[in-house]
């Protein structure tokens, strides 16, 4: 039997309701479901959204653990995102939530002029040791104020989905944007995440969506919802390779190889699977762990 809706404590960052069923309890949080345009998002105010937020990001020594995950893990899914996107325009690509460069420095290698766009001081100073210190910005997109219709591509790799308010966020964007201009998203799939993580928890398994740090999902449905608000519209829907990585709890010992070897080949296997229903779908059917898209802005009616 279906939840009878509540009043959430912050309105839907979609569509400004304050009408939404419970869909999973973590720790103090909820995360609703908006009665009226289906977002999926963390039940929390601004201010106490900002006041217990914490990631990697935020620590200014980051972890070998961390190096591994947004470098080598991450290469395979840059490298397949740039051999579909080859540099056009006037080659300039601003990465929006760069983190330490990674992207930004296979980018340049690749033939585009790359900008990147950091909050964190620590991760933007080893993003600017890669591209140039003064090829990132220390800030938020929203910030970066006199920018205006400069980029030929805008990339943001798993940033969406901790923006308290993503709407601005994506107008902000589009903003930048040079004629002809487009935007890359990876944000992670609700389709998938949700039943994976409800069966996993049933499996009596400790698992986190991070109502403190993943604060808005997204099914394909809500993401293409949030670019046609903010004057955008998909291009392209992808399935890109996932990080390289597979998570045991706590065990890290190497008696666990095989198997890590053995879930990452099925999490690629898998995104090849959404490669394909992704694109004969036009996004519609979106299987794999995460939703990329390339979004262009919109024709004037």
């Amino acid at each position: 039997m279906r939840a009878a809706p509540v009043t959430t404590r912050r309105p839907c960052p979609l569509c400004g309701g304050r009408r939404a069923r419970r869909r999973w309890r973590e720790g103090a949080f909820d995360y609703a479901g908006c009665v009226r345009c289906g977002a999926f998002f963390a039940d929390v105010e601004e201010r106490r959204y900002e006041e217990l937020r914490h990631n990697v990001w935020d620590d200014e020594t980051p972890s070998d653990d961390a190096l591994r995950f947004y470098g080598d893990a991450r290469a395979r899914a840059h490298l397949a995102f740039l051999r579909r996107c080859r540099p056009f325009g006037g080659r300039r690509l601003l990465d929006v939530g760069c983190g330490m460069g990674f992207f930004l420095e296979r980018a340049s290698v690749d033939g585009w002029d790359s900008w990147g766009c950091e909050p964190s001081p620590w991760w933007a100073e080893a993003a600017g040791r890669r591209v140039g210190a003064g090829r990132v910005f220390r800030g938020r997109v929203e910030d970066m104020a006199e920018r205006r219709a400069e980029f030929d591509l805008v990339t943001a790799w798993d940033v969406l989905e901790h923006v308290f308010d993503p709407l601005p966020f994506l107008r902000r964007i589009a903003e930048l944007l040079a004629p002809g201009g487009r935007l890359f998203l990876r944000t992670p799939n609700l389709a998938y995440v949700l039943p994976v993580y409800r069966a996993r928890r049933r499996l009596g398994h400790r698992v986190e969506l991070g109502p403190t740090n993943h604060v808005v999902y997204f099914s394909a449905r809500t993401l293409r919802r949030a670019l046609s608000d903010a004057g955008l519209a998909p291009q392209r829907w992808l399935a890109l390779p996932p990080p390289q990585v597979a998570t045991f709890g706590d065990r890290v010992d190497e008696r666990y190889a095989p198997a890590r070897s053995a879930t990452v080949a099925a999490k690629n296997a898998w995104a090849s699977v959404g490669q394909v229903a992704a694109s004969a779908s036009a996004g519609r059917l979106s299987l794999a762990s995460d939703l990329d898209v390339i979004a262009g802005k919109r024709p004037l009616a």
